[in-house]
């Protein structure tokens, strides 16, 4: 038992047996009676109760961090759905036809501009993210495999808008070259469905579909999760 508990049970203690007795004032030990008038026991109290807050506290955080811990995507395939979306996303902003009006017969340039290095950057991380994964998922592997060999046939077309397919398969934007380019070319590399951007997005529903189907297999520690596992529990 700890100081604090140990003197505040010998206080209690003492007042109920000193109640039982019918005359409490007269039989309650006169040093606890002074030590309560003095606000000894108060300041006890007081500080037993400070220091069992603290120690609740202490085993929330220490809960907190434990599950924080157990919340990592050791799959990969969070983040990979994740990056997928986010590239059809900028694909589908491609095809805005808000982005491809025009004004006094020209186009935004500026907004065009933006949302190409944007969909450039979404799809090289949408190709990061795939080589750390598409090994053990054959649906996301073949999937970026597709990505990967239209963008090297689309490489001249690309290369005419300005934008340039690294050795590593990614892709960067001049934009100067892309301001300059006829947006009429742009338009139809980047804008509709049977676009080079539109069969990209194509691909990406398709890595998200599977990167969310095996999100739902495994659980957060890489293993197979409760719900899989309960389809082979019991018997037949």
């Amino acid at each position: 038992m700890s100081k604090f508990s140990y003197n505040i049970s010998t206080l209690f203690g003492n007042l109920n047996n000193s109640s039982s007795s019918g005359n409490l004032f007269n039989s309650i030990n006169l040093s606890d009676y002074y030590s309560i008038k003095k606000g000894s026991y108060g300041k006890l109290l007081k500080t037993y109760y400070n220091d069992q807050k603290t120690s609740d506290s202490s085993s929330s955080t220490k809960k907190t961090n434990t599950t924080t811990s157990k919340d990592v995507d050791k799959t990969g395939m969070t983040q990979m759905k994740k990056n997928a979306d986010e590239l059809k996303s900028a694909a589908a902003s491609l095809s805005s036809s808000e982005l491809w009006k025009q004004s006094a017969g020209s186009y935004d340039t500026d907004k065009i501009v933006s949302a190409v290095k944007d969909f450039a950057q979404e799809y090289n991380n949408a190709i990061t993210q795939a080589s750390k994964v598409s090994t053990t998922n054959a649906s996301v592997s073949s999937a970026v495999g597709y990505m990967k060999s239209m963008t090297t046939t689309m490489t001249k077309a690309l290369s005419n808008i300005g934008i340039t397919v690294g050795t590593d398969g990614k892709l960067s934007v001049d934009e100067e070259t892309l301001k300059n380019a006829k947006m009429n070319d742009v338009k139809a590399l980047m804008s509709g469905n049977s676009s080079y951007a539109g069969q990209i997005a194509d691909k990406a529903s398709e890595i998200s579909r599977a990167a969310l189907m095996s999100s739902s297999i495994y659980d957060s520690t890489g293993t197979a999760s409760s719900t899989l596992a309960g389809m082979f529990d019991g018997s037949i």
